[in-house]
């Protein structure tokens, strides 16, 4: 049975951390993840400005089959810029799940605050933001 054959768990994880970076290194020996550039803010000399992300992820207390969606969206308006949707699986609650989303560059229409929203099985988890300014004269 393939993943997306599988039942979604019923098992709703806790959202650990979400954070927003320039990118993410992996350690092909051990796994672990070295983020780089953490950020929540962007300036933009003028607007609209686009900006190449990666949002890292670490849910806990899952099991089984997910859906995880990763919303981008205009606060201000509740607009969905940008999306992204993927399966995972984990095999037990006692450990973590991680994973790293690279975006092309991302639109930011005007100054303001943007959000990064994570769902599980199309439930909430949590989110981050990131504000966008204009860059000082």
């Amino acid at each position: 049975m393939t993943q997306e054959e599988r039942p979604l768990s019923k098992v709703v994880p806790v959202l650990v951390a979400v954070l927003v970076c320039d990118t993410v290194a992996a350690d092909p020996a051990t796994g672990k993840k070295t983020l780089i550039g953490i950020f929540d803010q962007v300036i933009a000399r003028a607007f609209p400005s686009q900006r190449p992300m990666s949002v890292y992820v670490k849910l806990t207390d899952a099991e089984g089959s997910y859906k995880i969606r990763l919303r981008y969206v205009q606060t201000g308006s509740g607009q969905e810029l940008a999306w992204v949707e993927a399966p995972a699986e984990s095999p037990s609650r006692l450990g973590s799940l991680d994973f790293v989303i690279s975006t092309p560059p991302l639109l930011i229409p005007s100054e303001g605050r943007y959000e990064f929203q994570v769902f599980a099985n199309d439930i909430y988890l949590g989110g981050t933001f990131i504000d966008a300014v204009a860059q000082p004269q």
